[in-house]
């Protein structure tokens, strides 16, 4: 598969839609017809040779470079191949994806891995809200994959999450893991009030040493301490998560203390902190 890079020449004055412009559909085609591809400028078109200078790149990647943050659905449905992103993207970006590999060198705005199914989706900056969440009017959130954020994430982490794994190295805002139907999500740093509100599986693991909740989990009635052990459990599940490195890393050495919820709404879900 030809590789292709694309350089922003300048901000466009309005929001960019790149939804369509995936490894797959590019696959095949001349860089004059890539030249011509149309993407949404507000309520217009323009052709993605207006917004991009455009040539061949590395094997199988798509590599956007600039300032991106006013180009939503980057990567959004895509089903196999490599995107990266050397800057900031927008809104939705790896929204529905399936398969593939989505990178972004900076951070990310509102609902990114939104509805996500497969692949990997990997931002080294920071989240806005609503990220690994539904669409808005949605039901189910995140449905599989792997979600990487290296930097912090915005509230409403994993709302409606369903499957698969999504890891925040930084901190979290509040209704972390709200209304949760199953997955794994991970915080290696703070977490906002009202984690795993609503939720009825799935598991939310704060995995570092700044991770507990402020007001700490004796104030939440909804969740009740549960000392069964699970040994093999928590075994499976640390060595996952260790892959990720930093606060992770050390997670298969660590005994952990877990909580089962959200009780008010028949939940079974837990969360999982490390003991002192």
């Amino acid at each position: 598969m030809t590789g292709w890079h694309l350089s922003l020449r300048q901000a466009p004055a309005l929001r960019i839609n790149l939804r369509g412009i995936t490894p797959a559909a590019l696959a095949g085609l001349s860089l004059e017809q890539i030249e011509r591809l149309p993407v949404g400028h507000g309520n217009t078109r323009l052709a993605l040779a207006e917004l991009f200078d455009i040539g061949p790149g590395e094997e199988g990647v798509l590599h956007l470079e600039g300032n991106l943050e006013r180009f939503d659905r980057i990567g959004w449905q895509m089903d196999g191949g490599r995107i990266r992103i050397a800057g900031h993207a927008g809104h939705y970006a790896g929204g529905c994806m399936r398969a593939g590999e989505l990178h972004i060198e900076g951070r990310a705005g509102l609902l990114a891995a939104c509805e996500m199914a497969g692949g990997r989706l990997t931002v080294e900056g920071d989240v806005g809200d609503f990220a690994a969440s539904t669409l808005p009017g949605s039901m189910d959130g995140m449905r599989g994959g792997t979600f990487v954020v290296r930097g912090n994430a915005g509230e409403r982490f994993g709302d409606r999450m369903r499957r698969g794994t999504a890891l925040v190295h930084g901190d979290a805002g509040a209704f972390l893991g709200s209304r949760m139907v199953a997955g794994t999500i991970a915080v290696g740093g703070r977490v906002g009030v009202h984690a795993g509100h609503g939720m009825r599986r799935g598991s939310v693991v704060f995995a570092g040493p700044g991770a507990a909740l402020p007001t700490g989990v004796e104030t939440m009635p909804t969740f009740v301490a549960n000392r069964a052990a699970t040994p093999v459990f928590w075994a499976l599940l640390a060595r996952d998560l260790a892959r990720h490195g930093g606060a992770f890393g050390e997670l298969p050495a660590r005994r952990i203390e877990r909580y089962l919820g959200d009780l008010a709404a028949d939940g079974k879900g837990e969360l999982i902190f490390m003991h002192p």
